[in-house]
């Protein structure tokens, strides 16, 4: 068994190794950008080093494979106080139905204050103003192949849109769960955001091109591609007695519109009711240091209720706070 174990990690290091030591990031040539911040305060609260161990409804955001954790029904609810007065909430509803599987339903939604209109003319505002409310919305579908392996599948709709100029595409999800059955190590793999390029409707000025501004020329939109993210994560109990638990996780994240990103998390948790939570994020493009804190309780009957909470230090932005909240029943 852990022969197998040894020969998946290494095949997936040999994947990943020609992209190691990267020296260009390609930012700014995806669009989606939102399907990239992270949702739920547990798995933030570990630095992100959450694909290995996702085990309620909020696996679609992480890896979809996660879903066979949820033994009836689970309802997940994540909310982001983004810098820039910009919010994220997030939502998933699984059920699982006896031997066919676990299915979710899910949807995430960006929003802004209004922000006021400007131009060449009036560059201190217009007097009118708009908003942006980005979303995505799917259903996913997973379940055990083995007493070990998991497989998850994910379709949604991603729509964005500013001010005149917007599009509206589709994407997959694509994700495995594999348990070793040794002191709780689990290995995660998954593909986010897989889609088609895309292009803005409409066209616009470019005010950086003479002949576009000065003779007032529309140009078209080029297209971008999604912001596919291949993540690999590792996850294992290094202490599991008593009451007490320690979980240790590692993610490798090769995204196609930055650089590899490294995360480094753990989680300790006391009676299966307290939990405190750290983690850091190597080559993020600010700050790093995350850590999370979570309590656990049962309600009436066979009902279980979980309220997580995480910070993260993003460097010259904001601090940025999230909470989730996560029932199963």
């Amino acid at each position: 068994m852990m022969k197998k174990c040894l020969a998946t990690l290494l095949l997936t290091l040999c994947a990943v190794a020609p992209t190691l030591g990267q020296g260009f990031a390609p930012v700014g040539t995806a669009v989606a950008q939102f399907l990239e911040i992270g949702l739920g305060a547990r798995a933030t609260g570990m630095g992100s080093a959450y694909t290995a161990m996702v085990d309620d409804a909020g696996a679609v955001f992480w890896n979809p494979a996660g879903l066979v954790h949820v033994e009836n029904h689970n309802l997940f609810t994540a909310y982001n106080q983004w810098p820039a007065d910009i919010s994220l909430v997030g939502a998933s509803y699984a059920v699982t139905l006896g031997n066919i599987g676990t299915f979710a339903l899910h949807s995430v939604y960006l929003m802004t204050d209004d922000m006021e209109i400007t131009t060449i003319q009036k560059p201190d505002g217009t007097g009118s103003f708009f908003s942006i409310a980005n979303y995505s919305m799917g259903i996913s579908f997973a379940r055990m192949l083995t007493d070990r392996v998991s497989v998850g599948l994910t379709g949604k709709v991603v729509h964005e849109k500013y001010w005149e100029n917007g599009y509206t595409t589709f994407a997959v999800d694509l994700g495995t769960l594999y348990k070793t059955g040794f002191h709780g190590l689990q290995l995660g793999m998954s593909i986010l955001h897989f889609g088609p390029d895309v292009t803005y409707n409409g066209d616009y000025i470019d005010y950086s091109d003479s002949r576009s501004f000065d003779a007032n020329r529309p140009k078209s939109f080029e297209p971008h591609s999604m912001p596919i993210n291949f993540r690999f994560g590792i996850s294992i109990d290094v202490i599991d007695r008593g009451n007490s638990k320690l979980t240790t996780a590692v993610d490798m994240i090769h995204p196609n519109n930055n650089l590899e990103q490294y995360n480094l998390g753990a989680e300790y948790g006391f009676n299966r009711t307290f939990f405190l939570r750290g983690g850091y994020q190597f080559e993020s493009d600010e700050g790093g240091l995350c850590f999370g804190t979570g309590i656990r309780s049962s309600l009436i009957g066979q009902a279980l209720a979980a309220i997580d909470y995480s910070y993260a230090d993003l460097g010259v932005l904001q601090d940025v706070h999230r909470v989730s909240f996560s029932l199963s029943y």
